[in-house]
Parts: structure tokens; sequence; C-alpha cells
């Protein structure tokens, strides 16, 4: 969109076709994870095993992010991102064929690298599209349709269940759909011709904020989305309630307007702090509220609220200091942190659920945010010192 850059009617058509492919890219993501555990727990596969084989199609994006700013300049990202949904496409396709936990890892490696960088391709884009006066606004029309796709994964799997050929069936057809956004935009969409000026470590050093409280929604999000159904059930949460739960989870990101408009008219950084400190006291309280059949169901539209807002802020935040190339570089940064979370949490999680039971769940999330909460106080303080 370069030749564009000015043309409010081609920003309106890029970012529009952008948030409506990643708000199906994300339908797609929120639908695999927990039908990947369901089916895993329903061959009799522990926790641990359930955290390692979601844990790889986090962790392979982390082996093929240095890969994601060469091609965002070759091919731009509406092209990167159509090549992107022809390997999920294929791969998806495959999973299927043979329930096999071995089998799954391999396949959830490549379909991790494949959506990964489909992930870096599409929010560089929205980024880069986004004016900054209203950047707020912006990405929190693109978190409310992150929510929606979210929400309408989970619900998918609550309406026609884990078994079959079903649930894949839809993964395909919504990989379709999400082609025919981007592909409608191939010409309105941003170009990305330099190259980053700075390395990724100095990127880190530039801007560590959002990229660790990226780190930790991700932590969140993997543990939720693989250990909700298996938690659930532990305190009086049926299954299929749990599955309703996780919708419920995602369509409280629907509310995250007023979180954008706040970060275009106060302190970024003072709106992210006071979100982490709700969602600590949020895992608090989670045994009591998940068993309460009245509690349970605000509950989880407040925590996917707070939850997905944090995620629109930490891509608010990078966007407010990256532009171009650089940019692309901190993008792919940013998703390399969200799929270490990925791999993190599900796997820490796991393993602390075998070790400790249930009760450890919320426990480790709370001590998560409680953790970062305390470094970053540090961090202020060692800053003013310095100063």
């Amino acid at each position: 969109m370069t030749d564009h850059a000015h043309d409010p009617a081609a920003r309106f058509r890029s970012l529009s076709a952008a948030i409506i492919a990643m708000g199906v890219t994300a339908a797609l993501y929120a639908l695999s994870l927990p039908l990947f555990a369901a089916r895993l727990d329903a061959m009799g596969h522990g926790d641990a095993v359930i955290g390692i084989n979601s844990a790889a199609q986090a962790i392979s994006l982390i082996l093929v992010a240095p890969l994601a700013p060469r091609l965002l300049r070759r091919w731009g990202p509406a092209i990167f991102m159509l090549w992107m949904l022809a390997a999920s496409f294929v791969l998806i396709l495959l999973v299927p064929l043979w329930e096999n936990a071995w089998y799954w890892l391999g396949m959830r490696l490549l379909l991790g690298a494949a959506t990964g960088l489909l992930w870096i391709a599409g929010e560089t884009w929205i980024n880069e599209a986004a004016d900054d006066a209203s950047r707020g606004r912006t990405l929190a029309l693109y978190g409310i349709s992150g929510a929606g796709g979210t929400m309408t994964g989970f619900g998918v799997l609550y309406l026609v269940g884990q078994d079959g050929w079903l649930p894949f069936l839809i993964m395909e057809a919504l990989i379709l759909v999400c082609a025919v956004a981007v592909a409608a935009a191939i010409r309105v969409a941003p170009r990305f011709p330099a190259m980053a000026t700075q390395s990724m470590a100095a990127l880190f050093r530039i801007a560590p904020t959002p990229l660790l409280v990226n780190l930790l929604v991700a932590i969140t999000f993997g543990a939720l989305a693989t250990f909700l159904p298996v938690y659930g059930p532990g305190i009086g949460v049926p299954l299929r309630d749990a599955f309703l739960l996780l919708t419920l989870l995602s369509g409280g990101g629907l509310l995250q307007y007023p979180i954008g408009w706040l970060a275009d008219h106060m302190d970024r950084r003072l709106l992210t702090i006071l979100v982490l400190v709700a969602m600590a006291l949020l895992f608090a309280v989670m045994p009591g509220a998940l068993a309460d059949p009245f509690w349970r169901w605000p509950y989880v539209i407040v925590l996917g609220g707070g939850m997905m807002g944090l995620y629109t802020l930490s891509l608010i935040l990078l966007g407010q200091y990256f532009r171009g190339g650089d940019l692309g570089a901190a993008t792919t940064l940013f998703q390399v942190m969200w799929n270490t979370g990925m791999f993190a949490g599900p796997f820490a999680i796991g393993f602390a659920m075998d070790g400790f039971g249930d009760r450890a769940f919320p426990w480790a999330l709370a001590g998560c945010y409680g953790a970062f909460l305390a470094f970053y106080a540090l961090r202020i303080a060692l800053g003013r010192r310095r100063a």
C-alpha cells in the first residue's frame, strides 16, 4: 500500500480485508487447540502428553521465524499469507488420516510454522496500514474481529463436538474464506521493500514491554485453551459446558473497543499495568468463580476481555515504536514471543497439574502475572534510579 498510503479509501479496503482475514484465522486457530487436546484426552493420554503435543504447534515458528522478514520483503503480506494458507489447507487434510499422538506431533510442528508465519504477515499488514492517531481504535477493531473469530472456533467445537472428520472439514472451509478475503486486497496491501535497521536483540531492548506482555498473554491463552476442558470437569463443570466457557472467554474480547479508545487518550503503559493487575486477581478467584453455576459465565467474559485486551495493547505499543522493515522484524519477534508462550504455557501447566493436581492450574497462572508485575516494578525503579 505504499502508493496508497494517503488514500483513505485504499487504506479502508486494505485494513478491512486484513482484519476480516485475521478474524477467520483466529477461528481456525481457536478450533484447533481444544480439538487436538480433547481428541488426545479421549485416546487416554495424560496431561503431559497433551501439553507437549500442543507445545509443538507453537515451538515450530521459533525455528522458521528468521525467514519471515525476508519473505515479507519478497512477496508482501498478501501473497505471503496466501502461500501459508495453502500449506495449512494441505496439512489439515492430512491430520485426521491417522489418530496417533506422535504423528500429530509432526503434523502440528508443520502446521505451527505455517500458521505462525500467517500471523506475522497479517499483523504486520494491519499495524503498518494503521494511522498512529487512531491506532488504538483500529487495533481494537482487529481485536474484536479476532475475538469473534476465536469465539466462532470454540463455538463450532461446542456445536459439532470433537469426533470424526467434520471439525477438520470446517477448518478447511475457514481457510478458503480467509484466502478469498486476502486475494481481494492484494493491490492495496502494504509493501516492505526496506530491510530492518535493527537486529532483533536491539528491537527487544527498544520495546521489551509489548513483547513480554504478549509472552504472558500467550501463556494464558495456551493454558486455558488446552486445559480448561480438562480442569473444568474436576470442579463440576461438564465437558460440554467447558467448551461453551471457552466460547464466552473469547466473547469477552468483543468488549475491548473501550480499551482501544483509552489507549488513544491516556498513557498506554499505565493502562497495560492496570489490566495486568486485574488479570492476576481474576486468576486468584478462578476456582470459586468457575465452581459457581451462576458466576462462571460472567467471570469468563471478563477474563477473556482482559486477556484479549492485553494482546491488543501490546500490539498497539509495538506499532507505536516501529514502522516499515523494523515493524516487520518486530512483529516477527512478537510472534516468536507468542509461540514461546504457547509452548511454555501448556508444557509447564501440564506438568504442574500432573505434579500437584488440578488445583495448580489457576494458581500457576496467577503466579505468572504476579511475577511479571514484580519484574516490571523493579524495571521502573531501576530506570528511575539511572535517570
